[in-house]
């Protein structure tokens, strides 16, 4: 196949993309007519300080919160135009999101909360429990199943959110400042493990951080700025312009 004939196959498309907040009487732009295409598989980190729109860009793309205007295109289905139940249903059956502070169900057990999301949508018991397993032992916690969340460390419980995310089976994974509660050290296990389970099954994955070291891992890289995406291939050039501008 020549170059001329290949096309990509996107996990995601935006295109105008806008979100205002309104404070008081003053109105601002969080994200002005952003456009992007992410391929199959692609790990995308996105830039920025805090409150320059990294979150608001996450939301948007998982339905959580709604555009002003614009697209935003998972696998061909438009979720901009799908009311708030077909969102709800989309989100749970086709996007993994792990957060920053865990969001772990405190009265479920570590296995009750990562067969939640297979429960919700109909899955049997007993399968939604071996698949659950098979991603705790993944991330080295299948002996903590029947442990309750505020027994765990942070790290512990946010391996557990990335198997509770993952256990779906999503195309599409968004992470949002996933190490910003960790320390440094276990930050780079979470991390690591969260490229391993992505990049093995070939799921892609978007993160939002204001961390350059995340940087050198990633496939492709945008800052956020006055609400546009400024993207660059080389990540090397985003870690410099990121210490420079303190992001």
């Amino acid at each position: 196949m020549t170059s001329d004939t290949f096309r990509p196959l996107y996990s995601l498309q935006i295109s105008g993309l806008q979100k205002t907040y309104t404070e008081g009487d003053r109105t601002r732009k969080i994200l002005d007519h952003v456009d992007l295409n992410i391929e199959e598989g692609e790990f995308f980190v996105i830039l920025g300080k805090s409150g320059s729109g990294k979150s608001t860009l996450l939301n948007l793309i998982s339905g959580i919160d709604k555009a002003e205007a614009g697209q935003v295109i998972i696998q061909e289905t438009d979720v901009t135009t799908l009311s708030d139940y077909e969102q709800t249903r989309f989100r749970r059956d086709h996007i993994g999101i792990v957060f920053q502070f865990f969001n772990l169900i405190p009265t479920l057990t570590v296995l009750e909360n990562v067969t939640l999301p297979l429960e919700l949508r109909g899955d049997n018991r007993r399968d939604a429990e071996r698949k659950a397993n098979v991603l705790l032992d993944r991330v080295g916690l299948l002996y903590r199943a029947s442990s309750f969340p505020d027994t765990l460390s942070g790290g512990e419980q946010q391996r557990v959110a990335i198997a509770r995310a993952l256990v779906t089976e999503p195309a599409l994974v968004l992470a949002d400042e996933p190490t910003g509660n960790l320390d440094e050290e276990t930050g780079k296990i979470v991390l690591t493990l969260l490229l391993e389970l992505t990049r093995d099954s070939g799921r892609t994955l978007i993160m939002a951080t204001h961390n350059p070291e995340i940087v050198p891992f990633a496939d492709r890289v945008c800052r956020i700025h006055d609400g546009r995406l400024i993207l660059t291939k080389q990540a090397a050039q985003v870690a410099e312009a990121v210490v420079s501008h303190g992001v």
